[in-house]
């Protein structure tokens, strides 16, 4: 199966999200910060990346804008909870930044899992 690695400040919803994920036989790193979850990529391979949209210091947008500045080419899946009114624009602008698809939460373990089959089925992005 995939190594995928997934970025989330709420730890209740990382838990959730690589349990999913390792419950369907995904090698899965969970990191709790962006800042992390950067330094891991540019020291491992991965096939496909969770990140939360909303998190602090370094936020989902800021962190797939700084992984394409340094060349990686990962499958990206954003989700995010977001703040009332403000969800849309901002998977908007993830989406049109290159994420493969961005989950709202809740979403299912079965939402994620098609999300994270999709990116894998197209292979990495064709996009800096």
């Amino acid at each position: 199966m995939a190594k995928i690695i997934v970025v989330d400040d709420e730890p209740t919803h990382l838990d959730f999200v690589a349990t999913i994920l390792e419950r369907a036989g995904h090698d899965v790193v969970a990191i709790g910060n962006g800042a992390d979850c950067l330094e891991r990529i540019e020291a491992n391979a991965f096939d496909v990346m969770v990140a939360d949209i909303f998190m602090p210091d370094l936020d989902g947008l800021r962190l797939l804008a700084a992984m394409r500045a340094r060349g990686s080419r990962i499958p990206v899946i954003g989700m995010t909870g977001g703040m009332k009114g403000v969800v849309a624009p901002f998977a908007d602008i993830m989406s049109r930044m290159g994420a493969r698809s961005v989950l709202t939460k809740p979403f299912s373990g079965d939402e994620l899992l098609r999300a994270v089959q999709a990116s894998l089925t197209d292979g990495p992005d064709r996009e800096g």
